[in-house]
């Protein structure tokens, strides 16, 4: 996997993979798979993310807890919890 990481990093800080041949060339000379290097040139992020296994819809909500009288340090029972 850190190839592909490696990859798609040198590929947003180097201006000169910006030219179709160029972006070509490097991902031909990766040491990916052919898949995913198809997925790269096809431009097809689907099936990139099936490849990577990514998951990108991450929720994440904060819901506010009426306080008791009672003093408590457990998570439950604190002002605001995290729920993912």
């Amino acid at each position: 996997m850190s190839n592909i990481i490696q990859l798609l990093e040198r590929m947003g800080q180097d201006s000169e993979l910006q030219t179709e041949q160029s972006f070509e060339q490097a991902i031909q000379e990766s040491a990916l798979t052919h898949e995913l290097k198809q997925s790269l040139l096809n431009r097809d992020d689907i099936s990139l993310k099936r490849q990577l296994d990514v998951c990108p819809d991450v929720v994440c909500a904060m819901v506010a807890h009426e306080e008791d009288d009672e003093d408590s340090t457990d998570i439950e029972s604190s002002p605001l919890s995290i729920v993912a």
